[in-house]
């Protein structure tokens, strides 16, 4: 078994935790005297509050917490209050990006794209075209549109029109 464990349980790595089964069951089946081992302790809650709350839950219950990617984290081990702050640290900004992320993958699956929006819309993307065919160069365009230089640039190069 993986790292001494007598069962496995998997989740994919969803930042939604209504989807995680494979914890839920896994908590529901430990029993005192019991030790959950994750392979990261972002896999426990998407909070570090909540994190610290699951983890009090777990003491509560008699049940040991082992983390292999942040040991500082895990239960009945003598480690110092700076490891223990600095892997919360750590556990936090790990939090953020798997958030991040996933709001990111949500938004592109809804057709959305995140980001400031662009300023070359279709009619100025069709001017620039049309300025550069006439050999006008790149600063000379971003006058007349009224953007930057590097906004006509950036939309030229991705422009399957491109001269």
């Amino acid at each position: 078994m993986l790292a001494g464990a007598t069962a496995v349980f998997t989740d994919d790595d969803s930042a939604d935790s209504t989807k995680c089964t494979g914890l839920r069951a896994c908590l529901e089946s430990l029993q005192p005297g019991d030790t959950l081992i994750v392979t990261s302790a972002a896999m426990l809650a998407p909070t570090v509050p909540q994190f610290l709350g699951a983890i009090a839950g777990l003491s509560a219950r008699d049940v040991r917490f082992r983390s292999l990617s942040e040991s500082a984290l895990s239960t009945g081990v003598q480690v110092d209050p700076a490891d223990v702050f600095a892997a919360l640290e750590s556990l936090r900004r790990r939090l953020s990006s798997l958030q991040t992320r996933a709001g990111m993958a949500s938004a592109a699956a809804e057709g959305r794209r995140p980001g400031r929006p662009t300023v070359m819309t279709p009619e100025r993307v069709a001017m620039a075209l049309e300025l550069r065919n006439l050999g006008r160069p790149v600063t000379h365009i971003a006058r007349v549109l009224g953007v930057s230089a590097n906004a006509v640039q950036r939309c030229l190069a991705a422009s399957p029109d491109r001269p």
